[in-house]
């Protein structure tokens, strides 16, 4: 499968470090339900970081939640994220260590502590922040961002990039999977890739890297958000605010 060639030059793309309210607000002093006299409570809480690009011409554009693995959120991801904003998208790359101050490492053992410290209610809390964040920028298409809250909700087409020899997934994960995405009625399109493991995509590490398989899983991947995000396809239902993580 070739790669298309991107619509934008890089030196068109925008690019900016956020830092994202996740937490609880507080209330709107204007309503006459609160009792001025209470004690005020500070909400409490965190602001998650991000690496943000966006193309600087035109506009609105369909936005992409980019997450990283568990080295934190190094300049692979924020490569990525220009990478696919050069495709005519707006790429946040979430910090998803940003409530541990947010670091770095190429040390695997480290890397492995980090990952586990993360608490899956408080990444979903803060991806679902970050998706509301781009909603009310301006040079976003909204209510083409769907956060995942679990599968059995899940409301937007999934792709699945698999390396042949992933140590990280197993095989009955994936086929898991699939099977609770079928259930749900939810398209779904996964691609084993020979020869391969966990992290072939990432051309900054050597060792893992496979530039064949990279390049296929990239145009099959840009293919995938075109006719799914950026073409308005029927398949993306945009989630009813009743039904939002909060």
């Amino acid at each position: 499968m070739n790669t298309p060639p991107p619509k934008y030059d890089r030196k068109e793309i925008g690019s900016a470090t956020v830092r994202i309210p996740s937490g609880t607000g507080m209330p709107d002093p204007m309503d006459v339900a609160i009792d001025p006299y209470a004690p005020t409570k500070v909400a409490k809480h965190v602001f998650i970081k991000g690496f943000q690009a966006w193309p600087q011409k035109g506009g609105p554009y369909p936005a992409v939640l980019i997450l990283h693995e568990w080295w934190g959120l190094n300049s692979h991801f924020q490569d990525l994220a220009y990478r696919v904003a050069q495709y005519g998208y707006v790429a946040l790359a979430v910090d998803q260590y940003s409530r541990i101050g947010g670091p770095v490492t190429g040390d695997p053992e480290l890397a492995a502590q980090l990952m586990g410290n993360v608490k899956t209610a408080d990444l979903l809390h803060d991806l679902n922040d970050a998706a509301e964040y781009l909603n009310f920028q301006d040079y976003v298409k909204k209510n083409r961002i769907v956060p995942i809250e679990k599968l059995s909700t899940l409301r937007c087409p999934v792709l699945y990039h698999q390396a042949e020899k992933d140590e990280s997934v197993t095989q009955q994960e994936v086929d898991h999977l699939v099977s609770a995405l079928t259930a749900n009625k939810v398209t779904c399109e996964v691609h084993k890739y020979p020869g391969t493991t966990h992290s072939f995509l990432n051309d900054t590490r050597p060792d893992v890297y496979k530039a064949e398989a990279a390049a296929e899983a990239w145009a099959r991947t840009l293919a995938f958000l075109d006719k799914y995000i950026l073409a308005d396809h029927p398949g993306i239902r945009p989630l009813p605010d009743s039904q939002r993580v909060r």
